[in-house]
């Protein structure tokens, strides 16, 4: 299962709008968001297998379309894994002017695949 997917089409049925209405912008990296709206109002969709958290991580780029945007939602899908909890959506508009917040860097860390390691591989964890 595509956990991403799945949020991106819950919020679809959440909001009552389609793929035309809604369009998925994952794929285009650094933009700070991963779907806008007819209406181009940008949504950032946080997913959970399990419960809900309280806090959440937003990167440089997603803040810097929370700050620059009015019509910047984030959006936290929870509970995707089949019997861990209720599934919710929960919108935010405008989350930093309606959450606390405090700056931290990211830092991204590149060739993990191919650092010495020690990798233990599982059979599906379902």
């Amino acid at each position: 299962m595509d956990q991403e997917k799945v949020a991106l089409d819950l919020v679809r049925s959440a909001l009552a709008l389609d793929e035309t209405e809604l369009r998925d912008l994952r794929a285009q990296h650094g933009l700070g968001a991963d779907a806008v709206d007819e209406l181009a109002r940008f949504y950032e969709l946080k997913t959970y297998g399990g419960a809900e958290p309280d806090t959440i991580q937003l990167t440089p780029a997603e803040f810097r379309r929370a700050v620059a945007s009015d019509d910047f939602f984030l959006v936290v899908v929870s509970g995707l894994e089949a019997g861990t909890a209720p599934v919710t959506v929960r919108i935010i508009l405008e989350p930093l002017k309606h959450l606390p917040y405090r700056l931290s860097g990211n830092v991204l860390v590149s060739g993990i695949r191919d650092a010495q390691s020690l990798v233990y591989p599982f059979e599906s964890v379902e």
